[in-house]
């Protein structure tokens, strides 16, 4: 897959995912709807994922899943430590570790998912520049 249709995919994930974002913070939908953490760590997984294999492809080196999923998992952290520093990650249905290792766990399956898609659709040829 070229470095462009992995940077559009990343676009076309990032901007749902960041008005879905805005708008669950504005009206408490987080708070609300339990489960809409859920779709949104898969899908920011995926994001992340796909951002990771873009800036890999800019080195010319190789897309790996464990490469993938390292970048997934450093930006799930990052997310984990500033919804905690912001007071944003009580969560009223499961305890904070389990509600954490939930999240980041989706992190990786959504991660998972876009490498898949990448290969699956880009095949094994060397990503154009």
């Amino acid at each position: 897959m070229s470095e462009f249709r992995l940077l559009l995919a990343q676009l076309l994930l990032l901007i749902p995912l960041s008005v879905t974002t805005w708008l669950a913070v504005e009206y408490f939908l987080y708070w609300r709807i339990w489960w809409l953490d859920i779709p949104m760590h898969f899908f920011g997984g995926m994001w992340a994922g796909l951002c990771g294999l873009w800036l890999i492809a800019r080195r010319g080196n190789p897309a790996s899943l464990l490469s993938c999923l390292a970048f997934a998992l450093f930006i799930g952290i990052a997310w984990e430590v500033f919804e905690y520093s912001e007071g944003i990650a009580a969560s009223y249905h499961f305890s904070y570790p389990f509600d954490t290792a939930k999240d980041l766990v989706m992190d990786l399956l959504g991660a998972t998912f876009g490498w898949m898609l990448v290969k699956r659709l880009g095949g094994e040829q060397k990503t154009e520049k």
